[in-house]
């Protein structure tokens, strides 16, 4: 993937950056506020990254679009608020969150990790996906992941499994004799209560209903696998729902752009010139798209990418329903049970009291035994040669952190041993910033993505110029583009300009605060005309 252009604008003020080379490329200036982290966070937030732009900038006022590469393949994405752009050649596609874009990128640009979350496989949004080859100037956090919340560390984890073709799903213990010989010594103790307190072994029907030390067990998991199958079954119906909205609306679109009726749920038309509904298509959202319809050509092109997402929401549905319907037949075979009468449990109600301590010891028992013996039972299950994967690739990962950390400083004295660090392990100084670069090397030298590597202010506290020139040395060998910004000192001003491995972009004429203006204003309008906006 190759970045050729960025911009943001609007029909009052615009910037466009276009002068990115395939290889290394290096934004500076001589001070900050120079418009540096607005445009790396454009270029982020266009792909669907969460947002981070300084709080002087208003950024939902603004179109952000990035001119990009795949293969032989150029496409031009948009993004305003939550709402999409894709052209490709002659295609346009309209989306109207990150989730379709997301499954739309997947399906056509390139695929995307997949792991489960909350018992259910999902795509990974792009504010982890891009923490591969993305470090901003905040939420630089040595010991976790950027933007923690709905994701977390063991997601990303997960995340690069995915990436590498290895499973996820494994549990694992460390010692199966250990674990083995303390799975024998509670059932001694769970033999021993039984003799007992003979009314919980009794082969009576009631008997056995009452004191059974599995029914407690069973009645608590039971309420706890209802509940967790009833909360996946809710988050799938109304992930279906939104999916069968969204397709009826783009169905009626369809209708009403075919007829050109005048007002539609998900999109209306209007005159470009009088605002009358009557000839151009407004997609739906609250920070809405406005395209020319007045020709055939770009009508049929909406009407394409309306049809392809209806398409999508058919599949969609079709998943969810088969989902829903795998759990709603789990559920029932939870809630399936023998019966029994009232009166009888009522008969045995007296000696059940007298073993009530040694039947909740035992419903312990139980519980311990089951989860130990159902931990030996995974790793009895081809787990080992998974795990051993797992480990191999996160070592490989922090070997590789290690070599090219003392490459960068051989005097240094650091020692990863995992891809983030403890909590209480803190890196000071230029420790931090060569540990993000050292870990972004390593992903993109290992994965083998296709990704830019891009790094906001990579010279992050003061990084000498000898471990500089390392860094961008080993970063320029990747064979993959590069994009560095950095502030520089008065006297180190030009320090780029004769490097031939690298593509200087300057913005120190930039003025300060005010990177957008009218200078770029036509261009940015045969952006946004190229893909149909009307600003």
């Amino acid at each position: 993937m190759i970045i050729h252009k960025v911009a943001i604008g609007n029909s009052e003020e615009a910037y466009v950056e276009s002068s990115f080379s395939k290889a290394v490329n290096v934004i500076s200036s001589d001070d900050n506020n120079r418009g540096k982290t607005i445009l790396i966070q454009s270029l982020m937030f266009c792909l669907g990254n969460v947002p981070a732009f300084p709080s002087t900038l208003n950024y939902k006022d603004y179109y952000h679009i990035i001119v990009f590469s795949v293969e032989d393949k150029q496409y031009t994405l948009c993004r305003k608020a939550n709402s999409f752009i894709l052209k490709n050649n002659h295609n346009l596609m309209v989306f109207d969150s990150i989730s379709e874009l997301k499954r739309y990128w997947t399906k056509n640009i390139f695929k995307l990790p997949t792991i489960t979350k909350n018992g259910i496989e999902r795509i990974v949004d792009p504010e982890l996906y891009y923490q591969l080859n993305f470090v901003g100037q905040d939420k630089k956090d040595t010991s976790n992941i950027a933007n923690k919340g709905f994701y977390n560390k063991t997601d990303f984890f997960n995340m690069l499994y995915a990436f590498a073709n290895i499973k996820t799903n494994v549990k694992t213990i460390e010692n199966v004799d250990l674990v083995k010989r303390k799975i024998n010594n509670l059932k001694d103790e769970r033999k021993n209560l039984l003799k007992q307190h003979k009314i919980l072994k009794s082969t009576n029907a009631a008997a056995s209903y009452l004191s059974s030390v599995n029914d407690k067990l069973n009645f608590k998991s039971k309420i706890e696998k209802i509940e967790k199958v009833k909360d996946q079954i809710l988050e799938l119906s109304k992930s279906r729902n939104a999916a069968l909205s969204r397709k009826s609306k783009c169905e009626i679109t369809i209708k009403e752009l075919k007829s050109l009726n005048r007002t539609i749920d998900s999109g209306e038309l209007r005159c470009m010139d009088c605002n009358s509904t009557h000839i151009s298509f407004n997609s739906s959202g609250k920070n809405s798209y406005s395209f020319e319809v007045s020709t055939p050509e770009i009508r049929n092109q909406i009407l394409e990418s309306i049809t392809e997402k209806v398409n999508a929401y058919s599949e969609e549905i079709e998943v969810y329903t088969f989902e829903i319907n795998k759990r709603q037949e789990e559920m029932k075979n939870i809630l399936a049970q023998d019966e029994i009468s009232l009166e009888v449990l009522v008969a045995y109600k007296n000696e059940m009291y007298k073993a009530t301590d040694a039947e909740k010891r035992i419903n312990e028992l139980d519980a311990e035994i089951k989860k130990l013996e159902g931990a030996v039972l995974s790793n009895q299950d081809n787990s080992e040669e998974i795990i051993q994967k797992q480990h191999v690739l996160i070592k490989d990962i922090t070997d590789l952190m290690n070599n090219t950390y003392f490459i960068i400083d051989p005097a240094g004295n650091l020692k990863f041993e995992s891809i983030f660090t403890k909590s209480n392990q803190i890196f000071s100084g230029s420790e931090a910033t060569v540990y993000h670069l050292v870990k972004l090397y390593s992903f993109a030298k290992l994965l083998n993505y296709n990704l830019p590597v891009i790094v906001d202010s990579f010279r992050a506290e003061d990084l000498s110029t000898e471990k500089e020139s390392l860094v961008l040395d080993i970063f320029s060998k990747l064979d993959i583009q590069v994009i560095f910004t950095t502030t520089l000192k008065t006297e180190e001003v030009g320090k780029y300009d004769d490097m031939k491995t690298i593509n200087h972009i300057d913005y120190s004429n930039h003025t300060a605060s005010k990177m957008l203006g009218e200078k770029y204003l036509e261009e940015f309008e045969k952006l946004t005309e190229d893909i149909s906006i009307k600003l």
